[in-house]
């Protein structure tokens, strides 16, 4: 699977990041995984899907530099 960096929060891939899955119109979102019990029951995620919290800023420099 080929990826595209959209947007980051620093240079060294260590930290949330959005990519565009080349060919596709889906992207993969790296940031902190949500492990807090009670948030994720809340969210109530099927067994094959995860939650990651990522910087609100990272949002909307996705949505200006890339779905505007």
């Amino acid at each position: 699977m080929a990826l595209t960096l959209l947007v980051g929060e620093c240079e060294n891939g260590t930290c949330p990041q959005v990519f565009a899955v080349d060919g596709t119109d889906d992207a993969i979102v790296q940031g902190l995984k949500v492990e807090d019990p009670v948030t994720l029951e809340t969210m109530q995620l099927p067994a094959d899907e995860t939650a990651v919290r990522i910087p609100m800023e990272l949002l909307r420099r996705l949505a200006r530099e890339h779905l505007a």
